[in-house]
């Protein structure tokens, strides 16, 4: 039997929005989640520091102006 997965997701904002607040919560849920990942994975505490350092190289990679794209 097939798990529940979200197949959709839709964001709406509100004219008087704070972007940054909304930022914050996003980057707080994503470390979460990377952060349950890694806990729950076989990998070695080596293996979880390569891990963070591609997450991380990818970022910078992928950062325009002081913001990732």
């Amino acid at each position: 039997m097939k798990k529940n997965c979200v197949q959709n997701v839709i964001i709406h904002f509100s004219d008087n929005m704070d972007f940054q607040v909304l930022s914050d919560k996003i980057n707080e849920f994503h470390c979460e989640v990377i952060k349950r990942r890694l806990t729950s994975s076989d990998l070695t505490t080596e293996e979880k520091i390569t891990v963070i350092d591609k997450i991380l190289e990818k970022l910078k990679l992928c950062e325009l102006d002081g913001s990732i794209k």
